[in-house]
């Protein structure tokens, strides 16, 4: 049996997850169950998410869940004997595949970056940058921070790999940080769909321009004086409308 990929191989997993949570309930509320087993790191993910957001994922190394929120262990029970139950058995799948199916790789997908801020920015105020990467395929990526072309660690935390719809992954590194002027910050990315590795992209604090008290009264002022102006200018013309109807009645 001859396969394209090791893509397909495990789109046809993920979609019969989907399928059986949109058979099952007919809401437009979307619960996923996403798995991967690969060859390179991270070697496997399970995670459950509900439209977008994610519940918990499992640490293989701990063998535990990871809630993304903490209330939510409080309503919830994480599958955490089953993922790993189901890690054992991709292994072991992985493995047979691989020396029985002439596969050819893949291209990986090229991802998409955008960097923005949480709240609106605010010079010397704490803010939180986010750098979110999808189209992500394979899901083997690496995502970090720069400030002033500088590495930085500190106030720097990232999720798991999320699914799309469309069966790519999307990812977000978060930087805690006190925009200054003049600072710059950039979020390096390397995956082996980009051109150029790492590829950044840069952000900078985007300040509106505001002008001082002064410039403000001499732009009130000049205002003032044109709108002085033009009604001084209505009148005039007003009444030498009058004065040439006066003249041409004679």
């Amino acid at each position: 049996m001859e396969m394209t990929g090791r893509r397909e191989m495990y789109l046809a997993l993920v979609c019969i997850l989907c399928l059986r949570v949109s058979q099952a309930v007919r809401v437009k509320n979307v619960l996923i169950q996403s798995e991967f087993y690969q060859n390179k790191l991270p070697s496997a993910e399970y995670a459950f998410q509900f439209d977008d957001d994610e519940i918990y994922n499992v640490n293989y190394d701990s063998k535990e869940a990871r809630w993304r929120l903490a209330q939510f262990g409080d309503r919830a029970i994480a599958n955490t004997a089953g993922a790993i139950q189901n890690k054992a058995v991709m292994t072991q799948n992985f493995q047979i595949w691989t020396k029985r199916a002439n596969f050819t790789a893949s291209k990986p997908v090229t991802p998409m970056i955008y960097v923005f801020s949480e709240e609106p920015v605010v010079l010397n105020e704490p803010n939180v940058l986010i750098c979110y990467v999808k189209e992500i395929f394979p899901p083997v990526i690496s995502m970090s921070w720069m400030k002033n072309n500088q590495p930085v660690t500190e106030g720097v935390s990232e999720t798991d790999y999320y699914v799309s719809s469309d069966l790519s992954y999307y990812k977000f590194i978060y930087l805690t940080m006190i925009p200054a002027e003049g600072d710059f910050y950039t979020c390096s990315v390397e995956h082996a769909g980009l051109s150029t590795n790492p590829t950044n992209k840069i952000w900078s604090p985007d300040i509106p321009v505001h002008m001082s008290e002064t410039s403000e009264n001499i732009v009130c002022g000049l205002g003032l004086a044109i709108g002085i102006i033009g009604i001084i200018a209505g009148i005039f013309l007003i009444f030498k409308g009058i004065r040439n109807n006066r003249n041409t009645g004679h």
